[in-house]
């Protein structure tokens, strides 16, 4: 679908590369602020423009990652709208979305959209293998879960309606489910037993199933052909960023609640109903949302990095426990920032807890390039989960890190790590190959800096009351 004659932008799907994700410019690059005569216009639209870069982050890399699988797909997945794309094998250093994926699952999305008439999603019985099917919204918060832990791996079928849809539950639907954007995305998460072996998550993704309402009514299984969606602004476009949040701001409208913020977003020109073509702005407005525009992506950028406003235990960053939930308690930078920027969407914390480090336990930048770490989790220290856990090596893009093994994660499903003799677990962190006797508990770091991710699936309450105590990342002498 095209918009004022503007192309494509080079976007983010699931297995495509981003451009607004991690590539937001550095806090020194930014436009010089405006000298106190300078036009007042500007420093409005610079004040205004800021919290909407805050406000509507996600919905702009949302509306990128959706044209990059759907209408123009440049990574792994390629589909239609309402349909599954299932990646068959676990994420590696090949994916490059700066989305932090996990190589301990397979993932599997379809973008639904439900303007024109619901859906029905099918999912399978699985009593043994996790897995969770999570429903987000366009601007990153999480409304809906099927799966092991909400509906306990029952097959069912269950009908997605769109915030306005007001028709008869149709016989043979399990639940209803309404969504508070009229088009979003559904991530199926299955779990890996063995790496080498993944029949039994094949089979979970084999046994779910999306469809409009009329044609599941009808019998017709024939395959969705329709790809047009929003055109992401190029970069080459006015003020790309703000263009993309207009077209995704009307596309998906911001809840009556956020009116007045909308109303304020109005009168810079930006928000829902307002045109992606700015052309006939004033000088001073466009000037302040240029700057804004550079600022406000820089500052996300080190938010995330920061860990946002969480609990920081030995330099580990609990997720927030309102993550997936950001909207509910107006915790809109949580929501762009590490919610959507280092991530694409979050888990509510009883279904996954998460621990991100940038530093050390000395506060200092991971730097594979100048350094070696240990981490080593004593007796009884290793996160509890009823699933999995697992830590997992990001690069400064939040991409996982090419190495010779293809090992990007050490967890509970590697049953060839070496315990200590004392019951602890103690990993090896570096760019090089370690002694023999330490290979299994090697986790390969780029020459550069990186963070890391410890996840527990279906945790333990020590990690949803965050009183988990993570071990500190220990330079190596």
């Amino acid at each position: 679908m095209k918009y004022f004659g503007l192309t494509a932008l080079a976007a983010v799907g699931l297995f495509a590369q981003p451009v607004i994700a991690g590539d937001a410019p550095d806090v020194e690059n930014r436009a010089p602020a405006p000298a106190p005569q300078d036009n007042w216009r500007e420093t409005y639209a610079y004040t205004v423009g800021m919290q909407a870069v805050i406000y509507g982050f996600p919905v702009v890399k949302n509306i990128t990652a959706r044209y990059g699988m759907i209408e123009k797909p440049n990574g792994q997945a390629d589909m239609p709208l309402n349909t599954w794309f299932h990646s068959r094998r676990a994420s590696d250093a090949t994916d490059k979305i700066h989305s932090s994926v996990t190589p301990d699952l397979l993932y599997s999305a379809a973008w639904f959209d439900v303007r024109k008439e619901p859906v029905v999603l099918t999912v399978p019985a699985s009593p043994s293998l996790y897995y969770s099917v999570q429903f987000m919204e366009m601007y990153s918060d999480i409304f809906a879960y099927l799966g092991t832990r909400s509906t306990g791996g029952k097959a069912g079928k269950h009908l997605l309606v769109g915030p306005d849809w007001n028709g008869e539950t149709p016989a043979g639907v399990d639940s209803v489910i309404r969504s508070p954007t009229t088009t979003g995305l559904l991530l199926l998460r299955t779990a890996i037993v063995d790496r080498k072996i993944l029949t039994a998550s094949h089979k979970v993704q084999d046994g779910v199933a999306i469809a409009p309402l009329s044609k599941w009514q009808n019998g017709d299984t024939s395959p969705s052909v329709d790809r047009d969606v929003i055109d992401p602004a190029p970069p080459t476009a006015p003020l790309p960023f703000f263009a993309s949040l207009n077209l995704g701001m009307t596309e998906s409208p911001p809840p009556a609640k956020d009116a007045s913020f909308v109303a304020m977003m109005k009168s810079v020109g930006i928000g829902p109903g307002q045109t992606p073509d700015f052309s006939g702005m004033d000088a001073g407005t466009r000037k302040g949302l240029q700057r804004a525009m550079v600022d406000g992506l820089a500052f996300l950028k080190q938010v995330a990095v920061a860990g946002g406003n969480t609990k920081v235990v030995n330099h580990w960053a609990y997720g927030n426990k309102v993550w997936g939930r950001t909207a509910q308690t107006h915790d809109l930078l949580e929501r762009a920032a590490t919610q959507s920027l280092a991530g694409m969407q979050e888990h509510h914390i009883e279904e996954v807890v998460k621990l991100r480090a940038f530093h050390d336990g000395d506060g200092q930048l991971l730097d594979g390039g100048s350094n070696r770490y240990t981490i080593h989790f004593a007796p009884g220290q290793l996160p509890k989960a009823k699933t999995f856990w697992s830590l997992v090596v990001y690069d400064g893009q939040y991409d996982l890190i090419d190495n010779p093994l293809g090992r990007f994660s050490r967890g509970s499903v590697d049953r060839d790590m070496v315990f200590d003799k004392d019951g602890g677990l103690t990993l090896v962190l570096q760019p090089d190959a370690p002694a023999k006797k330490q290979m299994a508990n090697w986790l390969p770091i780029p020459r550069s800096k990186f963070n890391l991710f410890l996840r527990a699936y279906l945790p333990g309450s020590d990690l949803i009351d965050q009183s988990y105590t993570p071990p500190p990342v220990r330079k190596m002498p």
